[in-house]
């Protein structure tokens, strides 16, 4: 995991670096005491896994602030608050859009610490089988069983559930990159998720709730040789 620390007490943030260098599963852990350039790492294309993030800046935005930003940034990124201010921000922290993990307390006790770091292992973990996306500025999570097919036209691309049908404006290149060895782009317009697939022709390839997808002629191959070794390492 990734991990980020933004603090303006640099001693405190000197200390948490010391605790997370005993936790095996942290590659890396970067540590911010300015806003700026913790934005500005996330703009130069650092992805974090979560954000140890301060409350109070003792200025005029707040950790809060800065977690509603982040979340429209980068929604994956999972957001622990740390406070030494329990009264004073602990009603306000639901208020804002966050992808909220967890909350602890000055000063940090290594067992609720090490608690919440394996909870975002777990949760990490599980999170490889959904697909996060961007929907009318807001950010939506679909569970990748739920997914039949993904489909592009002009500049939207539509994506086929078992209940519904979401359109968004990302690509469908960029959205093959997000997606597990399941997905397979079986037509220069559409995504196939293989393990919905009933029955596999040369032209479509008919999925289990009965509707068809159409494969293409340069792809049919590739798509039957992807088909069969999904499956015959799942047999």
């Amino acid at each position: 995991m990734y991990i980020a620390l933004c603090d303006d007490n640099k001693l405190f943030l000197r200390e948490m670096k010391t605790l997370l260098a005993q936790v095996p599963a942290l590659e890396n852990v970067a540590a911010f005491s300015s806003l700026p350039l913790f934005f500005e790492s996330i703009r130069d294309g650092a992805e974090y896994d979560a954000v140890l993030m301060d409350i109070d800046w003792k200025s005029g935005k707040t950790g809060i602030d800065v977690a509603q930003e982040l979340y429209e940034m980068a929604p994956r990124t999972k957001i622990i608050y740390v406070t030494g201010y329990t009264d004073r921000f602990v009603q306000q922290i639901f208020l804002r859009p966050a992808n909220l993990s967890g909350f602890l307390t000055k000063p940090v006790d290594k067992g609720l610490l090490e608690a919440n770091l394996a909870k975002l292992l777990e949760e990490k973990e599980e999170t490889g089988r959904e697909l996060v996306i961007q929907v009318n500025g807001a950010a939506i999570t679909l569970p990748l069983a739920e997914i039949l097919y993904i489909e592009s036209s002009g500049h939207t691309v539509t994506i086929c559930t078992k209940k519904e049908e979401i359109r968004t404006y990302e690509k469908l290149k960029d959205l093959l990159t997000k997606l597990p060895e399941e997905f397979y782009q079986c037509h220069k317009s559409f995504i196939i998720n293989m393990r919905q697939i009933r029955r596999l022709q040369y032209d479509v390839a008919i999925l289990k709730n009965g509707s068809s997808v159409p494969v293409s002629r340069s792809r049919h191959a590739g798509t039957k040789e992807a088909y069969f070794a999904l499956m015959g390492r799942e047999l």
